[in-house]
């Protein structure tokens, strides 16, 4: 059995990176490649993934992503003739998808953000399968030429599959710790989803919480290296930027509170336990459900933000939280195991 595997984002290394070892321990050979991004080299180096880097994701332009996924997806196509994959994976990478189908190669989507279109459009049309969260209906992939019959759920939600297994260490910035933590992440600004969104959205939340909060430390960590450079020059010192890829898992446990403009980082913080609040445009599942249970809010407004921040940070201690995360998780399925057995699966039909 040969799995070829399309890792492009962080999230991205420690959700299919325990599926490859899986795998591999199953008898699998694995081809897992990516594309050069600042945060995924130095975190598959700390998961000892071995990735195979093709290309590059392109500058902010769509021009200039469009030429730089079709250059991508030239340089892919002798590679993974050699390797003969019987079964490609990514989340929703389209050069993986493209590739896949024009070579007759079973495609597998592992996908939880059907909000993420353009992305969706260009991949799950070609894919032989899609594997998903339960909390999703079908209803979100209808329109992406989906059929029911397609579609496996897993009874979790993503983070689970890093946060049922050891965590993989990393560095922290300097905190002080006689001091309230503030961790943001920032808005994934290049996104196609984002393209009608407010652009100065993560500077407006970071000065509400830098106004709001001066005694405490204030991270913010960036996807690019435009936005550390950004951040920097508007904050100076009253924003913790670090530079290098910080141990995320390391840096929530030092947390007090996070605040999240995607989805992965705030459902991992919310299943650590960590008082979270999602200052993300739009909608998402993942956030509804982690709403539902208790382990998230919701704010669409810098002085929202801070009001609940407020209320959050003087609220119940980290261990009421902590159990109630615990909870949660604990009824939560490890997804690897079933994404790598629909994977055999889809690799002996082939």
């Amino acid at each position: 059995m040969r799995v070829w595997f399309d890792v492009l984002t962080p999230k991205q290394v420690l959700f299919f990176g325990p599926a490859i070892a899986e795998l591999r321990a199953r008898g699998a050979e694995v081809l897992a490649t990516s594309r050069r991004y600042r945060e995924v080299a130095p975190l598959a180096d700390r998961a000892r993934l071995e990735l195979t880097f093709v290309g590059e994701r392109g500058r902010r332009g769509p021009e200039e992503q469009l030429l730089a996924a079709t250059k991508r997806q030239e340089e892919m196509i002798p590679l993974v003739e050699r390797f003969g994959p019987q079964v490609a994976v990514s989340t929703a990478s389209a050069v993986c998808a493209r590739v896949a189908y024009g070579l007759g190669i079973k495609h597998l989507a592992v996908n939880d953000s059907p909000h993420s279109e353009v992305a969706g459009r260009l991949s799950l049309p070609l894919s032989h399968q899609l594997l998903c969260p339960w909390i999703i209906p079908y209803s979100a992939w209808a329109h992406f030429g989906v059929r029911k019959n397609q579609v496996t759920t897993y009874r979790a939600l993503d983070p689970a599959a890093w946060l049922k297994r050891q965590p993989m260490a990393g560095p922290v910035p300097r905190l002080d710790r006689s001091k309230d933590t503030i961790t943001v992440r920032v808005q994934e600004s290049d996104a196609p989803y984002l393209a009608r969104g407010d652009m100065g959205w993560s500077d407006r939340v970071l000065a509400s919480l830098v106004n709001e909060f001066p005694d405490a430390n204030i991270v913010a960590l960036c996807r690019y290296d435009y936005q550390v450079e950004d951040v920097k020059g508007k904050f100076g010192s009253r924003v913790i930027v670090p530079e290098e890829v910080v141990g995320g898992h390391d840096l929530l446990a030092a947390t007090d509170l996070f605040v999240g403009m995607g989805g992965t980082m705030s459902a991992e913080a919310a299943l650590m336990g960590v008082p979270t609040i999602s200052a993300f445009q739009g909608s998402l599942y993942t956030d509804r459900y982690l709403t539902r249970v208790g382990l998230l809010e919701k704010a669409r407004t810098p002085s929202l933000i801070v009001s609940r921040a407020r209320r959050l940070l003087a609220g119940p201690s980290r261990t009421s939280f902590a159990r109630r995360a615990r909870r949660v998780l604990d009824s939560m399925e490890d997804p690897v195991p079933k994404i790598a057995g629909q994977i055999e699966k889809a690799a002996k039909q082939a």
